[in-house]
């Protein structure tokens, strides 16, 4: 979104004012939506300086997160998604690759067919559904775990985009965002380690998890169960944004990631129709070794979410406490189970 709208809360109160910038006249459209149609919607939604000018021009706010803003908009008796990124989408993405997996998931029938595409955002069939919950990741509804299993295993099949090659992103993005963090070691919260002793941590985690040979695969990043969206028995995968070749074992632990009981059964179930559709053993010993993979990102999951928090009073200062409190959990959450690392 432009930089001076910032989100302050999940469905309200999301718009800062001052904003100068008059939303430009609606071209008129195409009944079938082009991508001339899409740039010129991108561009709208993106100069609306307040919710009233976005509801007057038929933009329905959705959703509201760090690095983009999502608005539902109807053209031609379809739905579609226009996604805005915030300035915070750079903290994690190269600018060249923005919006190169959503592309390449669309295309595949994964996730939601990309009108347009630019450094600002993405125009977007809307896809059916309601996003999972972490429950439901655990309940023993073993059809919706086949679901959700063969999607993700059609992400991993595929081949990573060429201007998205390189490291894993997991060890990329840490490291963009522990530069941010050296800039101005005085946002730390009190009596958090140094960056030097933090960069220590992560270069000990590296180095543990090589030592395993975690299987690489393009990855989607940010595979929680809300990027799942559920239609009767069919499931569609959205937000590629942090999309990639990283450690397959990230995608896998952190749809199961949560802070109440894990269902071990629901998980083997998981991984073993993952396991039947990349074409490995399905044995039990061949899926409790997916599982202890699996289990091994745990803790790196929480390590890239305490740096991320630690890289926000950077850019949303206003509210560094809230920031601090939550660096500070997922340290701790870091520390708890880092011991995962090391066991085979």
């Amino acid at each position: 979104f432009c930089s001076r709208l910032l989100c302050r809360k999940r469905g309200r109160g999301f718009f800062e004012t001052g904003i100068e910038e008059r939303p430009p006249a609606m071209a008129q459209f195409s009944p079938r939506l082009t991508q001339q149609d899409a740039e010129v919607l991108l561009s709208a939604a993106c100069t609306c300086r307040s919710k009233e000018d976005l509801e007057a021009r038929g933009f329905v706010p959705l959703t509201f997160g760090f690095a983009n803003i999502v608005f539902g908009v109807e053209h031609g008796g379809k739905k579609y998604v226009v996604k805005k990124y915030t300035d915070l989408i750079l903290l994690r993405i190269a600018p060249e690759a923005l919006g190169a997996c959503d592309l390449l998931a669309g295309s595949a029938g994964i996730g939601p067919r990309v009108m347009f595409s630019s450094p600002s955002g993405l125009v977007m069939e809307r896809i059916r559904g309601v996003e999972l919950q972490e429950q439901d990741m655990h309940s023993g509804d073993f059809p919706l775990l086949d679901a959700v299993a063969k999607a993700l295993a059609s992400v991993h099949r595929l081949e990573v985009p060429q201007v998205c090659e390189g490291e894993p992103m997991l060890w990329r993005t840490i490291r963009k965002m522990m530069t941010v963090c050296g800039q101005h070691p005085e946002l730390m919260p009190p009596g958090f380690p140094e960056c030097k002793e933090i960069q220590a941590e992560i270069d000990a985690a590296r180095a543990t998890l090589d030592r395993h040979q975690p299987r690489l695969v393009l990855a989607h990043g940010d595979f929680k169960p809300s990027n799942v969206m559920r239609h009767g028995d069919r499931v569609s995968i959205i937000d590629f944004e942090l999309a990639g070749p990283n450690y397959r074992g990230y995608d896998l632990m952190k749809v199961f990631r949560t802070a109440r009981a894990q269902s071990v059964e629901s998980m083997r179930r998981f991984l073993t129709t993952y396991a039947s559709e990349i074409g490995d053993s399905v044995d039990d010993q061949s899926v409790s070794d997916l599982l202890s993979e699996a289990r091994r990102f745990e803790p790196l999951t929480w390590l890239e979410a305490a740096i991320f928090f630690l890289t926000l009073p950077h850019y949303k200062p206003e509210s560094a406490a809230r920031w601090h409190e939550m660096a500070l959990d997922r340290w701790s959450k870091w520390q708890e189970r880092k011991h995962l690392l090391s066991e085979d």
